[in-house]
């Protein structure tokens, strides 16, 4: 009788992955570089949509400008200084969820990319969320006694620790957790889990039979 295949070794899968990152981030950088104005327009347009959903009434407006976005309201007296956000720093890490997904094997493939645009559907949402943040948190801490009398301490800290969360930790870890979530199949595959449960499937087990007398 012949011996049944081996599965492939998971640390070939994984020096391909690692040989293939390196260009698959400068790939990532140069699509980032040519959508970066949609993406200054969206982020800032879904976030108002969001700030103005709760808002009454409805004076916020963001208009994006050279990279950043000017937070303007229409009831700031003339002659306001008008708080800016940076925008790079908001959608920066698109190029982390591109660069592992062109690492990943068969990129481009139509699986590979309808998972690709859910992922990045839901990164979007983190990106407005987090310049929303960015917004209430001015509101709340920035303008004086006008965010005093407007926002109470529960709010003022809510809002700081959310546009922290999102900036630091959330930033950084949401295009890893998007691509292990929309790929875990590959990402068991990528790191041996998937080889190791089918080698443990494919080795027979022992049955318990009745001792002889």
């Amino acid at each position: 009788m012949g011996r049944s295949p081996k599965a492939p070794p998971a640390d070939n899968a994984y020096v391909q992955f690692l040989r293939r990152l390196p260009l698959a981030l400068v790939v990532a950088m140069v699509v980032w570089l040519m959508v970066r104005p949609a993406l200054d327009a969206a982020v800032p347009k879904f976030a108002e949509v969001l700030i103005r959903a709760f808002e009454y009434p409805r004076v916020t407006r963001l208009v994006p400008s050279d990279h950043w976005v000017e937070v303007r309201r229409s009831d700031f007296r003339s002659g306001s200084a008008i708080p800016k956000v940076p925008l790079t720093e908001i959608h920066f890490n698109t190029i982390v969820l591109l660069a592992l997904h062109l690492a990943t094997a068969r990129p481009l493939s139509r699986a590979q990319l309808e998972r690709l645009f859910m992922a990045w559907c839901v990164l979007y949402l983190t990106q407005s969320l987090n310049l929303v943040f960015h917004v209430k948190t001015i509101y709340a801490l920035a303008l004086g006694e006008w965010s005093g009398q407007h926002y109470s301490v529960f709010s003022r800290n809510l809002f700081s620790s959310l546009q922290y969360f999102t900036d630091l930790p959330g930033r950084f870890a949401f295009p890893f957790l998007l691509w292990i979530g929309f790929n875990w199949d590959r990402v068991t595959e990528l790191v041996g889990i998937a080889a190791e449960a089918t080698e443990t499937s494919k080795r027979p087990t022992k049955k318990k039979g009745t001792k002889r007398r």
